[in-house]
């Protein structure tokens, strides 16, 4: 199994055509362009390299839907089995599953939470967390990493009676009390030190967190993140991790990460298939292989965690 990536004609860009096809009016190198050169395709290195011939805007036309798809195909037939798809653009998720870093994030979620707090000068075993909105498939997922560190969590959410059967099961596994409650106005999401939002929709929550707390996004909300970034700055806001993965060469950004956690890691292609268990599995297993959270990321850069 092979790495793949893919990508737009970046700004500025022209797609690699034969040199004829210069005396051709602007309307028909494209019609050529988009009929008979849509794509091309190159390996380096064991990883092999897809480019769309037009930019992410394009991707809406029909028939670029259609190149992509057989991007896609052609990739598959050459041994490709994941992809680390484009930082922007809605490319076509087909055929393929695509390392965008949330799966890996999940699953490490509460070790990486643990990571910032320590950097921000506090001890995990000491900190209040607050699981936040989203579904109990996700809530499960980050609960894959969380260990013995955690002595005081709680759940937001409106799926109560879902939220009070995982509270049930951590208490009978672990003896831990959690706190469920459906009002942001309770108190234990205003003393939370490390949020993992799982799927706050639109609401509005910056004002009433904690000054200084970590914010993990794991629901893909990046407008939220955004919003969240600007108007608390006091706040380490991320929504992926860098790893040390055992390999020796320095830090690896959380979609590669994944990608390459895929292909090493049977257990952890798992939890593409929503297997119920696949995420304590999967942390315990690239755990012993070396993986461990070593940085933040959020919007394509870096996250720097500061002490309070």
């Amino acid at each position: 199994m092979k790495k793949g990536r893919i990508r737009f004609l970046a700004e500025g860009e022209a797609p690699l055509l034969p040199g004829w096809t210069r005396f051709l009016p602007a309307a028909w190198r494209k019609y050529y362009t988009r009929s008979k050169r849509p794509y091309r395709l190159k390996e380096q290195d064991g990883i092999w390299e897809g480019i769309l011939h037009t930019g992410k805007e394009g991707i809406a036309e029909e028939n670029w839907r259609q190149n992509a798809a057989a991007l896609l195909d052609e990739m598959r037939q050459n041994g490709v089995g994941i992809l680390i798809p484009p930082t922007e653009g809605d490319f076509p998720q087909e055929g393929l599953p695509f390392a965008e870093g949330r799966k890996i994030t999940a699953v490490f979620a509460f070790a990486g939470a643990a990571e910032a707090l320590r950097r921000k000068g506090m001890e995990p075993a000491q900190a209040s967390y607050l699981i936040a909105g989203g579904e109990p498939l996700l809530w499960e997922q980050a609960f894959s990493s969380m260990g013995n560190e955690v002595n005081r969590l709680s759940i937001y959410t409106e799926q109560k009676r879902a939220a009070e059967a995982i509270a049930e099961q951590l208490y009978e596994e672990r003896g831990l009390l959690v706190e469920v409650f459906s009002s942001p106005k309770n108190p234990a999401f205003t003393k939370a030190d490390a949020i993992l939002s799982c799927g706050l929709e639109q609401r509005n929550y910056e004002h009433i967190l904690k000054q200084g707390c970590f914010w993990l996004d794991l629901a893909g909300n990046r407008p939220a993140l955004r919003r969240l970034t600007r108007l608390r700055p006091d706040i380490t806001a991320a929504e992926g991790f860098y790893f040390h993965t055992g390999s020796g060469e320095g830090q690896t950004e959380g979609h590669e990460a994944e990608a390459d956690a895929y292909i090493s890691c049977p257990v952890f292609r798992q939890c593409w298939k929503q297997d119920k268990n696949s995420g304590a599995e999967s942390f315990d297993e690239l755990s012993a292989m070396g993986y461990r959270v070593s940085g933040f990321s959020a919007l394509g850069k870096r996250v720097k965690v500061s002490k309070r």
